[in-house]
């Protein structure tokens, strides 16, 4: 007989988890050689739309298998899967090798390893009446987050910008107070920029200064930003679609849109590095975008249950299949990695289980 484990049943599971009273590993108990079954993850908002889209299309390739993601964020995902309470975990971070040898939870003593398995442009949304098309460069970023650039029509900014008609308007930045993956992302941007001194405290916190915080979750910022006529926000590309103004931002002297064509020019240009226990890809920003989140999936080197490394080793391969990937860009906007990190993280993947 198959145990089939509906959604219900998962989040059934992990209740009883937190309350003591069942391992998660018996949530996933399949008859030998049979792959069907419910995994949970919990981590990052950034991987939530991936996620699903990834969940989405195991399920329609795999019959009874699902996937349950809570997006509590990326700490709290990886605490989750030290402790045994999720499968796996997703955040902008891969798991370093030391961090990955000492994961344990549902792993056995071989630890985890990351693969990269999706890109998720970040961009700068701005809502200005009669701007459609703006370029930012990082210096010019960063003194608006700090406050030091407080109207649209500054001389930086119109220098930017010549053929443009700015007008004389307040800028009212947003910004989540964090720590998040998207401030991570634009942390790293800045950083690199000699002109733009930023320092921040943590690589997912903002430096001290920093205008327009607020403890509002990435959706309710864009709901703010609706609201603000002449605000920014830094917001994902999946939430700013169609429905802001993404400035071009400055690469390597170059403005860029944020666009898919230049984000995966990016991609294929930028750097795959390959360990036992890790698949990382970097953007090269000075071939397309560079501003983005790559998400990184963690899971176990080899599960104490034999039934979650099948289940594992299909999901693994399904969301870093064609089918899942074109799905996550078609509803999440979120961008393959290379093809070389695409291969070396199917070869990684499918070492689940097989830990000696």
């Amino acid at each position: 007989m198959v145990i089939s484990v509906s959604r219900r049943t998962v989040r059934l599971c992990v209740a009883a988890t937190m309350a003591g009273m069942l391992s998660l590993s018996a949530c996933s108990q399949t008859p030998a050689g049979m792959v069907q079954g419910a995994l949970t993850g919990i981590g990052g908002q950034s991987a939530q739309g991936a996620v699903s889209a990834w969940s989405v299309s195991w399920s329609s390739q795999v019959k009874g298998a699902s996937v349950s993601y809570s997006p509590d964020g990326a700490g709290a995902g990886l605490k989750a899967f030290r402790d045994g309470q999720a499968h796996f975990t997703a955040s902008s971070s891969s798991l370093s090798d030391a961090e990955s040898a000492a994961v344990s939870g549902l792993c056995t003593s071989a630890g985890a390893l990351s693969i990269a398995a999706g890109v998720l442009p970040v961009g700068v949304a701005i809502k200005v009446d009669g701007i459609n098309d703006l370029v930012l460069d990082a210096p010019t970023l960063a003194a608006i987050l700090r406050g030091d650039i407080d109207r649209w029509n500054d001389p930086q900014i119109a220098g930017l910008n010549a053929e443009q008609s700015l007008p004389d308007l307040e800028i009212k930045v947003i910004a989540e107070e964090g720590p998040s993956e998207t401030t991570r992302a634009v942390n790293t941007y800045l950083t690199k920029s000699p002109g733009a001194s930023w320092t921040p405290p943590q690589p997912d916190r903002w430096p001290t200064g920093v205008k327009g915080l607020t403890g509002s979750q990435p959706r309710e910022l864009a709901n703010k930003l609706d609201d603000t006529e002449g605000g920014l926000a830094i917001l994902d590309g999946s939430i700013i679609g169609n429905r802001f103004v993404a400035t071009q931002l400055m690469f390597d002297g170059q403005a860029r849109k944020m666009d898919a064509a230049s984000v995966v020019n990016a991609v294929a240009a930028g750097k795959v590095t390959t360990t036992p226990r890790s698949v990382t890809q970097t953007l090269e920003d000075t071939a397309g975008y560079g501003l983005a989140t790559v998400i990184y999936v963690s899971v176990c080197r080899q599960y104490v249950e034999e039934p979650l490394n099948r289940l594992t080793r299909s999901f693994g391969e399904a969301l870093l299949g064609e089918k899942a990937q074109k799905d996550a860009n078609s509803y999440s906007f979120v961008m393959s990695p290379s093809k070389k990190a695409i291969t070396e993280g199917l070869a990684l993947v499918r070492t689940v289980g097989d830990a000696r």
